[in-house]
């Protein structure tokens, strides 16, 4: 029996409305949940996203064969039909004068200022995520046949691809993909399902490093994907087109700030692989409207006066966009916290008027 994804766990119905109206900035896991758990307590909720459908990286970054599409697309549901939530599709929220352009956002059609929904709205929570991927920073990144993890992941839900190689394309290539973590994995795993002729994958660090896990690297060495652990990408070749990547060999140093022992470059160690297709999944960053004024380090320390406020009075921030990308239950977790936090200074400035 398929088992349901309900973000409104609290009630069997939406609480007896307070008259507040709340604004919701994205629709993954963290918005979701915030939505539902206000919901439940009465609130008008609306819900506005730059995605054509709900469900953030739950919908666009996880491939059908670790998450059903069904079953986010009945989540939102739950959350629309039972509950009140009304969905605002292909709407970006921006700062007055933004000019940011992150992953997904060639699907938005309108955009908002955060200032408008600040006054239309008793309160704001911002769940915008980590849309903005991280560069590599070496020669030849710009290259036709370099994809951002996101971008390759896009068009398994049926989303545009914002290059001019997507998904499919992995068919008969030799595919690169640099990174560790999860998105890595997927992007291998999805390669090799589209019929790629081989998948290396490289990280920095050893695969008991690795944010997937060694257990996860395993499962697709089995099925043939070419693991290249302490190698760290340094150019990638072509005049037009990816033709391949250069990296080089390193070893383990000394412990950084996260208590992993940083990689160390060994001269003249440089090999190449012969690849057509290089995948780049390592990491993104929170994507947050007027950054400059939200000031997510203050919103991490708890600087603000209200756990999860930004500076911006009545602006809460949750999920990936406050703690940078993160397993789905910590971004839940988060969500709840920053509402029940906006819920109490909601109270307190009834009392205070």
């Amino acid at each position: 029996m398929k088992s349901i994804m309900n973000f409104a766990l609290f009630r069997d119905a939406p609480g007896e409305p307070n008259g507040r109206r709340i604004a919701v900035v994205g629709a993954g896991p963290s918005g979701m949940a915030v939505s539902g758990y206000l919901a439940c307590q009465g609130y008008h909720v609306e819900i506005f996203d730059k995605m054509p459908k709900p469900g953030g990286l739950l919908f666009f970054g996880i491939p059908d064969f670790r998450l059903a599409v069904e079953r986010v697309e009945e989540a939102a549901k739950i959350l629309q039909k039972d509950y009140g939530v009304i969905f605002h599709p292909c709407v970006k929220i921006v700062g007055q004068d933004s000019t940011d352009h992150d992953e997904g956002d060639d699907l938005m059609r309108e955009t908002i200022a955060l200032e408008d929904l600040r006054n239309d709205f008793d309160a704001v929570m911002l769940c915008t995520g980590s849309w903005r991927s991280r560069r590599m920073g070496i020669p030849g990144e710009d290259l036709s046949g370099v994809l951002s993890g996101l971008e390759y992941l896009f068009p398994l839900r049926g989303a545009a691809c914002s290059k001019d190689i997507c998904y499919s394309d992995a068919k008969d290539k030799n595919v690169a993909i640099v990174g560790g973590g999860l998105s890595a994995v997927d992007a291998a795993d999805c390669a090799l399902r589209s019929g790629a002729n081989k998948v290396y994958m490289l990280y920095r660090r050893t695969s008991n490093e690795a944010p997937a896990g060694p257990y996860e690297i395993a499962l697709l060495q089995d099925r043939g994907v070419i693991w290249r652990e302490l190698t760290l990408p340094v150019r990638i070749l072509g005049e037009e087109t990816v033709e391949g990547l250069e990296y080089i060999q390193c070893s383990l140093g000394e412990p950084d700030e996260s208590g992993r022992r940083c990689p160390v470059p060994e001269s003249g160690s440089n090999q190449v692989l012969d690849v057509d297709l290089v995948i780049t999944a390592v990491g993104e960053l929170p994507t947050v409207p007027a950054s400059d004024k939200v000031d997510i380090g203050k919103v991490r320390k708890q600087a603000t006066g209200w756990p999860r406020m930004t500076p911006l009075e009545g602006v809460f921030l949750a999920g990936d966009a406050l703690n940078g990308p993160s397993k789905i239950g910590w971004a839940i977790t988060s969500g709840l916290e920053a509402a029940r936090s906006m819920e109490e200074w909601l109270d307190f400035a009834a009392t205070s008027d």
